[in-house]
């Protein structure tokens, strides 16, 4: 997904990328290999038992623990912004990253 991200950056365009850690190396990875002039770090979370019961919820693409295998994957990473989203709508969170975004 890094060369697709790099590739789209490269032809001019702005991306919105969104990656589910799998191990603790994306991050790191993204923050390196990433060609991009500005970058906001967004870290979306909320409590492990929402994120269960969302996983839950899922039909398409669910696994469940995922939600509890990963979640430990943010923790030692910076961010530029961390957003709880247990009592916001998408647009609500969309708000907040765009108010954010530093481009």
């Amino acid at each position: 997904m890094l060369p697709a991200g790099n590739a789209l950056l490269a032809a001019g365009n702005n991306v919105i990328l969104d990656e589910m850690q799998i191990d603790g190396s994306v991050v790191p990875a993204w923050k390196q290999d990433l060609q991009a002039e500005s970058a906001l770090w967004v870290h979306l979370t909320a409590p492990l038992e929402a994120l269960e019961e969302r996983e839950r919820g899922r039909e398409h693409g669910r696994k469940l623990g995922n939600a509890r295998g990963h979640l430990h994957l943010a923790d030692g990473h910076s961010y530029d912004l961390t957003i709880d989203t247990l009592h916001r709508t998408p647009r609500e969170i969309a708000e907040s990253i765009l108010s954010n975004c530093p481009f």
